[in-house]
């Protein structure tokens, strides 16, 4: 899961309260709103991860869009909208993908797929290398080299 959150502001920085904030998962099709609060703050809590538009529209502004957005495992990103004055027709499309940084935590995390997993080359028995490689991954401990991958209590 992930999470969304952010601030809708005017051009002059000053917050919009009200204005209808949208995630649409592109491939899916599942839609999250939430509603920007009197600081112009929004959150979109859990969040499954994949491809992702972002929508806002407020009235007397352009409708903001920002499409390409892809969010992983345990993202926690901001993504503050200022929205132009403009009339409900018009419409501000962002097509490139913003970077997008962890803002909340400062840990570190990969995404591994299964094709990476499946060509790992692994040493000892595949069936306890993969419980240990998994048990490292799952546990908090920092593991900075594959000694210590091999060197963990097996299940």
């Amino acid at each position: 899961m992930a999470q969304v959150s952010g601030s809708v502001l005017d051009p002059t920085g000053k917050a919009i309260v009200g204005a209808q904030v949208t995630m649409t998962d592109t491939e899916k099709g599942q839609v999250r709103t939430a509603v920007s609060d009197s600081a112009g703050s929004y959150t979109l809590p859990s969040l499954p991860v994949g491809p992702y538009r972002l929508e806002v529209k407020a009235p007397g502004f352009k409708d903001y869009v920002q499409s390409g957005l892809v969010l992983q495992v345990g993202n926690n990103i901001q993504i503050n909208v200022a929205m132009q004055v403009g009339s409900v027709s018009e419409r501000v499309e962002v097509n490139a993908a913003t970077n997008q940084v962890e803002t909340r935590e400062n840990s570190i995390s990969v995404v591994i797929d299964a094709q990476r997993i499946s060509e790992f080359p692994w040493q000892a028995d595949k069936v306890t290398a993969r419980r240990t490689f998994w048990m490292a991954a799952t546990t908090r401990t920092p593991c900075r080299t594959l000694t210590c991958l091999f060197r963990s209590p097996t299940l």
